[in-house]
């Protein structure tokens, strides 16, 4: 019999596996699935930089009739794909002026930049800064994230932009809210997603608006009660990035100075460094017994075997619970010795991680890091490319109602501790914590704006942010940009599990998307 799947765990501990239910709406159908085949396309990029239209057959050979209990199967199928070019087409040759990097800053920012523009026109990446405010008076668009949107596309089509930069935090370049979250009642009932401003273009390669019935909510879905996958598209959301998209989310102008500093050294000095040939794999037992798991599945440690199996030439150093070597201080040393990656499998915070030992039956036996842990590294120079397969690491909204969330009347005495601002609107979230802090930390973070969701077992990884973390590496290779990286981990993404809105929209790059992996050699 067709049984529906567990509910998928979600990484904030809250939404354990549940027992199989049967699925009566199934059983209830003449025929299941109803097609042999469904198809899924989207305009999108390649690594190398080629702007192509991506179709996604998914076969179906076999077809349950629950009614008489029987099945249907197909031998085999024959597919033949008729496609009609679209007359919009983008090809090098026709431009007169190219921008690779385009920056977007509001004019506070401008003269910072001056180093990193000279930088990057070192390498042929001929930079354009353009102010939010002349955007903002040039560019059409309901508001003004739509306004950046049109402009980036007018980017693409006049420049050959392939890499966009955004400076500045939230209340300084705005970030675009969507309704793809599938969770009230915790921290937030929206998500906060950039990737909006990267999926420019849909299968026809029409301008994708993410609010295609007018009604000003963007990436409007309906989720099914067993389901990531939502049950209904309200909008047609393309989500197949069309650029490279990454954000230094400052609020001052130190703080840009310090990451540009950090990026110019590193493009410069990081290439043929034994150091960047090391992956740090943090993780332990993210569900443990508590939660409903099964006894000895680890699965963050599952999802790190899977990443460290992207990257056969690098060396591994593995830090987990299940070999008690998992902690603050193993974590920072690891960190400072050098690596040129890093991947953490487990729980997130706003404010660090936090991951099971194993087989945990006390709920809150949790191994944590805290934000003022990072005060610990001493890499200096050696700058990993840090992944957080976890949740709310990059909440670039975390505010003092997410404190109290977590410490009630005490937020505001922790919120010091932690060594916040408390006079601010917004806190350092941990994903951008480690990118600013000076004398060492990150060279460039990927981390959800909300939390996530993953779906992992002995087998191995199969949706969630565990996926997006071990496609994000198997993209690697020598001279790829971190952007790149972001943008193949998303695409396959796409192509393997399906339009999963929620992982897709809230995973964000914070750092230079056109930064040179392992530096220039």
């Amino acid at each position: 019999p067709i049984k529906q799947l567990p509910k998928f765990q979600s990484i904030n501990g809250n939404k354990p596996r549940t027992n199989p239910t049967t699925n009566n709406d199934i059983h209830s159908m003449d025929t299941y699935p109803e097609q042999w085949f469904t198809t899924q396309t989207g305009a999108g990029i390649t690594p190398s930089g080629e702007r192509v239209v991506y179709v996604t057959i998914t076969l179906h050979p076999v077809q349950y009739h629950p009614l008489n209990n029987s099945i249907t199967y197909a031998s085999n199928f024959d597919i033949e794909i008729n496609h009609n070019p679209s007359e919009k087409t983008i090809r090098a040759e026709s431009f007169e002026e190219t921008h690779d990097l385009v920056i977007i800053t509001p004019d506070t920012f401008v003269s910072t930049l001056t180093p990193l523009v000279d930088h990057k026109s070192k390498y042929d990446l001929n930079p354009l800064v353009k102010t939010t405010t002349e955007i903002y008076n040039q560019f059409q668009g309901r508001d003004n994230p739509e306004k950046i949107k049109y402009f980036i596309k007018h980017a693409i089509e006049t420049y050959n932009t392939h890499y966009v930069l955004f400076i500045g935090d939230i209340t300084h370049l705005p970030i675009r809210k969507t309704d793809a979250y599938p969770w009230s009642g915790f921290h937030s009932s929206d998500l906060l997603s950039d990737l909006y401003y990267a999926d420019i273009y849909d299968a026809s390669y029409s301008f994708s608006s993410w609010d295609s019935n007018n009604n000003d909510v963007f990436g409007e879905v309906i989720f099914a009660d067993r389901s990531i996958i939502p049950e209904e598209f309200i909008d047609d959301v393309d989500l197949y990035p069309d650029v490279h998209i990454g954000r230094i989310p400052c609020s001052n102008t130190e703080e840009l100075s310090i990451v540009t500093s950090k990026i110019i050294e590193y493009e410069n000095i990081a290439a043929y460094q034994n150091w960047f040939k090391q992956i740090v794999l943090a993780g332990g037992d993210t569900f443990p017994l508590s939660k409903g798991s099964p006894f000895n599945q680890f699965e963050g440690e599952i999802t790190n075997v899977k990443v460290g199996q992207q990257l056969p030439g690098f060396k591994q150093i593995r830090l987990w619970a299940s070999e008690r070597n998992l902690n603050a201080r193993t974590f920072n040393d690891a960190i400072s010795k050098g690596a040129g990656f890093v991947s953490y499998a487990g729980h997130g915070f706003e404010h660090g991680w936090g991951t099971y030992r194993p087989n945990a039956v006390i709920d809150n036996n949790l191994l944590w890091y805290f934000t003022p842990f990072l005060n610990g590294l001493t890499n200096e120079h050696r700058l990993p490319v840090v992944f957080f397969d976890a949740c709310l690491t990059a909440k670039l909204d975390f505010n003092i109602s997410d404190l109290q969330d977590y410490f009630g009347l005490k937020a505001r005495l922790f919120g010091l501790l932690l060594g916040y601002d408390m006079n601010e609107k917004y806190y350092p979230t941990f994903a951008w914590a480690i990118l600013k802090m000076e004398g060492g930390g990150a060279i460039a973070t990927i981390g959800a704006t909300r939390s996530a969701y993953t779906l992992v077992d002995r087998e191995g990884v199969y949706g969630g942010a565990g996926f997006l973390d071990f496609r994000f590496f198997n993209a690697y290779e020598e001279g790829i940009t971190v952007g790149e990286m972001l943008s193949a981990a998303q695409t396959d993404y796409l192509n393997y599990v399906g339009k999963d809105v929620f992982t897709i929209e809230e995973y964000l790059l914070l750092g230079d998307p056109s930064l040179r992996v392992g530096g220039y050699l």
